[in-house]
C-alpha cells in the first residue's frame, strides 16, 4: 500500500491484518513517498513501513512508491491493494488459490464503492455497513487491487516512473494492466471476492495531464510493448522512450474534459 501524506483512515491494515490465511504467510508493507509516517500507522504492529524521504516540496509520484514496494516485498505474489478499502477475511487465501491455479494470472477484484449520502464517519468502516450499501460503479477499476506474481512485475520492470506518470492520481495502473497484457498473462476479474471503498473526496490531475499518459498507454497497447520508460530497474530503461502523440493533444478542449470524466470514474 501507498501514501503521499493523503491518507486519513488506515483501516485497510486493520482488514489485512485479520485474514484466515496466518499472518506469518505473508507481510504487510507501507509506502509513504516523503518523510513522516502517520503517528497511527507507526503504531500497528507486524506492517513493514518504507518511507522514500522526498520533501514535501517535490510532485508526488506513486510509482516510486509501488517500485520500493515490489523491491522489498519476499514473497512469491504480491498483492497491491487500494489503501483505503474494506474487504472479507477469505481475501488473501482466496488469492492465492487463484494464483496457484493459474501461474501466469494477473488478477484483479470487483470495487463496490459507498455513495456520499451513504457515509458515516463510524460505520463506514465497517464490512457490514459497506455490503448493504456500496455499488458497482466501474466493473474496471485497475487501481482497486492487483495481484500477481513478483517475476512477472519484475518482468516488466515494475510501474512507470516517467514524470508523464506522475501528478496525484493517474492512469498507471491502467498502464500495468497494458503491459501484463502484453507480455501474455492471463488478466481476470475474481467473481468471488468484492473489495469496498468508503467514500472519500478526491482529487484529480488535470484533464490534459490524463490525455498526455493515455496516449502513452494507447501506443503501447497497440505495440504490445510491456516496458516503462523508466522501471524499477534502470538498466532495462528504454532507449527509445514511449512518448504521447502530438495529434492526440491537438484536440479541442471539449476532449479533455471528456477524457477528464472517463479517468475519473475509473482511478478516483
Amino acid at each position: 500500500m501507498i501514501d503521499g501524506g493523503f491518507r486519513e483512515h488506515f483501516h485497510t491494515i486493520r482488514f489485512l491484518s485479520k485474514q484466515t490465511l496466518p499472518i506469518s504467510n505473508y507481510e504487510i508493507i507501507w509506502v509513504e513517498y516523503y518523510r513522516k509516517v502517520a503517528d497511527e500507522l507507526s503504531a500497528c504492529d507486524g506492517v513493514m513501513t518504507i518511507k522514500l524521504d522526498n520533501p514535501p516540496n517535490k510532485e508526488y509520484h506513486s510509482s516510486y512508491c509501488f517500485n520500493a514496494g515490489i523491491e522489498a516485498s519476499k514473497g512469491e505474489i504480491i498483492v497491491i491493494p487500494d489503501a483505503d478499502i474494506a474487504m472479507e477475511k477469505s481475501f488473501l487465501t482466496s488469492i492465492i488459490k487463484e494464483h496457484e491455479a493459474c501461474e501466469k494470472l494477473a488478477m484483479y477484484h470487483y470495487r463496490l464503492d459507498e455513495p456520499k449520502e451513504k457515509h458515516n464517519k463510524v460505520h463506514s468502516y465497517t464490512l457490514d455497513h459497506l455490503r448493504k450499501n456500496a455499488q458497482l460503479n466501474n466493473a474496471t477499476n485497475y487501481g482497486g487491487c492487483l495481484s500477481v506474481r513478483k517475476k512477472w512485475l519484475l518482468e516488466i520492470n515494475g510501474y512507470d516512473q516517467d514524470p508523464e506518470f506522475s501528478s496525484g492520481f493517474h492512469a498507471n495502473g491502467l498502464d500495468v494492466y497494458t503491459r501484463l497484457k502484453n507480455l501474455g498473462l492471463h488478466v481476470s476479474w475474481n467473481p468471488d471476492e468484492f473489495i469496498y471503498h468508503p467514500w472519500h473526496p478526491s482529487t484529480l490531475a488535470q484533464s490534459d495531464k490524463y490525455q498526455r499518459q493515455h496516449s502513452i498507454i494507447n501506443k503501447r497497447q497497440l505495440n504490445l510493448s510491456y516496458l516503462p520508460n523508466y522501471g524499477l530497474n534502470p538498466d532495462k530503461n528504454k532507449a527509445n522512450k514511449d512518448t504521447t502523440d502530438d495529434k492526440i493533444l491537438k484536440q479541442p478542449p471539449n476532449t479533455f474534459d471528456r477524457l477528464k470524466n472517463i479517468f475519473q470514474r475509473n482511478f478516483s
